[in-house]
């Protein structure tokens, strides 16, 4: 394949954009939901790297407990392996956002891409994060999360290339603690270095740069 002269010096400038960093590539998503109580969608955006949330509550949820397992492997040699397994309570996390300094960083970061949960029970509503609009709006009957992605810093790129996978789940909780599954949720992929030229610094940018 030939290239024409007047298209190198273009070329040139966008190899000069270009910046290796770390990112995930999804091999599978797959959801589950209790359809009487809620449902939501998970879309990942590869070429402008970001996810998607829609979640709408059928009926009011009193409490709601996370749980998170994932599993994290080196991509040469899986005997380098981290997993972790917990599980928080949604109500306790909105406690934190609201008292912690370190909470109310994080959660009012989350908030600029649009409405998200603030009260438990969760109610029935629509919450939407918007991160290309001005406005904030809230539609009755669904919550969203739109265009979320982490705060990306290119020394990433000297991290080992890896494997994960994640199991999410949600739990209802009644008064007497008895738990209902209400959304199952697995996903796989692999974190690959990969030349960009969209990176994304956000709250990275804010951290003093050292000489």
């Amino acid at each position: 394949m030939t290239i024409s002269k007047q298209w190198l010096p273009s070329l040139i400038w966008l190899a000069s954009q270009m910046q290796k960093m770390l990112r995930p590539k999804f091999k599978d998503i797959k959801i589950w939901s209790e359809e009487k109580m809620v449902s939501h969608k998970v879309v990942y955006d590869h070429a402008d790297p970001h996810l998607n949330f829609s979640m709408e509550v059928h009926q009011e949820l009193q409490d709601v407990d996370i749980h998170l397992e994932v599993r994290i492997s080196n991509k040469l040699d899986a005997t380098y392996t981290t997993t972790l397994n917990s599980t928080i309570n949604v109500c306790r996390i909105l406690n934190f956002a609201n008292k912690s300094p370190v909470g109310r960083f994080v959660h009012g970061f989350i908030r600029e891409y649009g409405n998200i949960i603030d009260t438990c029970p969760i109610p029935k509503g629509k919450y939407k994060f918007i991160r290309h609009l001005r406005f904030k709006r809230k539609f009755q009957g669904s919550y969203f999360i739109n265009k979320f992605w982490w705060p990306e810093d290119p020394t990433t790129a000297i991290l080992p290339e890896f494997e994960f996978e994640i199991f999410y789940q949600a739990h209802l909780l009644d008064a007497s603690k008895k738990r209902t599954l209400i959304m199952n949720d697995h996903f796989t992929g692999e974190f690959t270095v990969q030349d960009v030229n969209n990176l994304k610094p956000g709250i990275f940018a804010m951290l003093p740069k050292t000489p």
